[in-house]
C-alpha cells in the first residue's frame, strides 16, 4: 500500500484519522500501532515479523545499557545490539547480492554455485534499521532515556508515515511526542496541507516525468539516442527530487495529523551551489544520520586530511549500499565521494568564480548523472546510457517514445524545472493581504487535489521506487 493508492487516501488514512480522533487520548498510541501494523503487514505480511523481532532486540538492549553501569560491559551490549539489527539486514537486503556474486565467480573458476532461494527483501527495512541503530546509539551516549513501555518503542520503529519512505526519525526528536503531544486545528490543517503538495509532487509531476525515463532506461541499447538520452537525464534528475520530497512532505504532513512534529528532509537541493552543498539540502535525515553516527565516529575532518577523504568515501560507500543491493549502488556511492573529495581538493574554489547559475548546472548535472546509477540496476546498461549521451544521430521518428512526448508532458517538465527552485515561496511573498493569499492557497490546492483525483482515476502509472529501500 503506497500512499498515492485510491486505497490508502480514501480508505486506510481516513479510517486511521477517525479511529485516532474518536477514541480516548491515552488510547491514540495504540490505534496509530494498531494501523502502522496492518499498514506494513498489507503487502509483506511475511516479513513483519522481521520487523517485529528487530524492535524487539532494540528494546531489549536499550534496557540492558540503562542497567549497566561498567563502561567495557555497555561497549559489549552495544556492540551486540547494533550487530543483531544489522545482521537482519544484511541477510535480508544483501544476502541475494552476495551470493550471486560468490555463485558468478565460482561457475567463471569452474566450481558449483550454490543453490539459493532468493530472499524476498522486506520493504522499509534500511529505514527501520537506521531508526533502531540510533535509538541504541543515543541510549548509549546518554542522549536519549529508554523506553521501558515496548508498545511505544514499537510505535516509533512502525509509525507509517515515515516507515517506507522517511524521513529518518530519531528517536530524541519524537520522544516527547510520543508520551504526550497537542493537537490543534491549525497544525491539522497544515499537515493537510503539506500532505497534498507532497502528493501532488508525486502524482502530477514525479509520474509523469518517470514515463518517459522508465521507456528509455528500457530500450535496447543500440536503440539509444543522445536526444531521448540527454531528456532522460534531465528528466530523471527533476522526477527524483518531486518522488522523494513529495513522500517526504506527504510523512511530515500526516505527522502533523496525528501531533508530530518531524523535521524538514528537503531545502530546495538543486538550487545548491557545490555538492557538498547539495548533500546538506538532499534526504537531510539520512546526511545528517551518516554525519553523525559515520563520520564523526570515524574522525570527520579531525585527524588529517587523508583520514578525512577516506571517512567521506566510506560514509558515501555505505550510503550507495544503503540504497540498494546492487554494484550500480556501490558505484552511486563511489561516485559522490570522488565529487566531494574532488570540490575539497580544490576545485571548491574555481566554482566561487563561476556564476550561480553555472555552479547549479554543475550540480544538477552532477547529481544527474549519479541518478542514472541509481535508476538502472544493470551497471554494464548504465554505462551504455552514458555512452549514448555522445550519440548524436538522428533520432527515430517513428519510436513509441512520441506516444508519451506529449505537450502536456512538456508543461509538467517545464514546470517541475521552475517548481524544483523557491518560485512559488517567492512568488506568494510578493502577496501581502493575508486574505488574498488564503484564497490563492486553498483554491490551488483544490485544484490540484481534484486534478490528482482525476489522474489516479484514469491512469495506472504510480511506480514505488522505495520497494529497495
Amino acid at each position: 500500500m503506497v500512499f498515492s493508492s485510491p486505497i490508502f487516501l480514501f480508505w486506510f488514512l481516513p479510517m486511521v484519522l477517525f479511529s485516532y480522533y474518536v477514541v480516548a487520548k491515552q488510547y491514540r498510541n495504540y490505534v496509530l500501532l494498531f494501523f502502522s501494523l496492518l499498514f506494513y503487514g498489507w503487502g509483506e505480511g511475511k516479513m513483519l515479523t522481521v520487523m517485529l523481532l528487530s524492535a524487539l532486540i532494540i528494546y531489549f538492549i536499550g534496557l540492558l545499557l540503562e542497567k549497566t553501569n561498567n563502561q567495557s560491559h555497555r561497549k559489549r551490549i552495544l556492540f551486540v545490539g547494533i550487530s543483531a539489527i544489522l545482521l537482519l539486514l544484511i541477510y535480508c537486503k544483501y544476502a541475494n547480492f552476495f551470493i550471486d556474486n560468490y555463485n558468478f565467480a565460482s561457475t567463471t573458476l569452474g566450481f558449483n554455485p550454490v543453490i539459493w532461494d532468493k530472499i524476498v527483501l522486506p520493504l522499509g527495512v534500511s529505514f527501520y534499521t537506521l531508526h533502531g541503530m540510533s535509538y541504541i546509539i543515543d541510549v548509549y551516549r546518554g542522549h536519549s532515556v529508554p523506553q521501558k513501555n515496548p508498545m511505544k518503542l514499537a510505535l516509533y520503529i512502525s509509525f507509517f508515515p515515515q516507515l517506507i519512505a522517511g524521513p529518518i526519525i530519531r528517536y530524541k526528536d519524537v520522544d516527547k511526542q510520543i508520551e504526550d503531544r497537542k493537537i490543534d486545528v491549525e497544525l491539522f490543517v497544515s499537515g493537510i496541507k503539506r500532505f497534498i503538495i507532497g502528493l501532488a509532487k508525486k502524482v502530477l509531476i514525479a509520474n509523469m516525468l518517470g514515463r518517459i525515463t522508465e521507456f528509455v532506461f528500457k530500450m535496447p541499447v543500440n536503440e539509444l539516442n543522445g536526444y531521448w538520452s540527454w531528456l532522460a537525464l534531465i528528466s530523471i534528475g527533476v522526477q527524483l527530487y518531486f518522488d522523494f520530497s513529495g513522500y517526504s512532505d506527504m510523512a511530515i504532513g500526516m505527522g502533523r495529523m496525528f501531533g508530530f512534529r518531524f523535521l524538514e528532509n528537503f531545502n530546495y537541493p538543486l538550487i545548491s551551489q557545490s555538492m557538498k552543498e547539495f548533500w546538506t539540502r538532499w534526504h537531510i535525515s539520512l546526511s545528517t544520520w551518516f554525519r553523525d553516527y559515520v563520520y564523526y565516529p570515524l574522525g570527520g575532518n579531525k585527524k588529517g586530511k587523508l583520514r578525512m577523504h577516506l571517512n567521506l568515501w566510506i560514509v558515501f560507500l555505505l550510503n550507495g549500499m544503503w540504497h540498494g543491493a546492487s554494484w550500480s549502488f556501490v558505484i552511486f556511492g563511489c561516485y559522490h565521494g570522488f565529487l566531494l573529495t574532488f570540490e575539497r581538493l580544490g576545485f571548491s574554489k574555481v566554482l566561487q568564480w563561476l556564476p550561480r547559475p553555472f555552479r547549479s548546472i554543475y550540480v544538477f548535472f552532477g547529481y544527474a548523472i549519479g541518478d542514472i546509477l541509481f535508476s538502472i540496476d544493470n551497471y554494464h546498461h548504465a554505462f551504455a546510457f552514458y555512452k549514448s549521451l555522445f550519440n548524436f544521430t538522428t533520432p527515430d521518428p517513428y519510436s513509441r517514445i512520441h506516444l508519451y512526448l506529449t505537450y502536456e508532458w512538456y508543461f509538467v517538465f517545464i514546470i517541475g524545472i521552475i517548481l524544483s527552485m523557491p518560485t512559488a515561496e517567492f512568488l506568494f511573498g510578493k502577496v501581502s493581504n493575508l486574505k488574498i493569499k488564503n484564497i490563492l492557497e486553498y483554491s490551488i490546492l483544490i485544484v490540484l487535489f481534484i486534478l490528482m483525483a482525476g489522474e489516479l482515476a484514469n491512469s495506472s502509472y504510480n511506480p514505488f521506487i522505495y520497494f529497495r529501500f
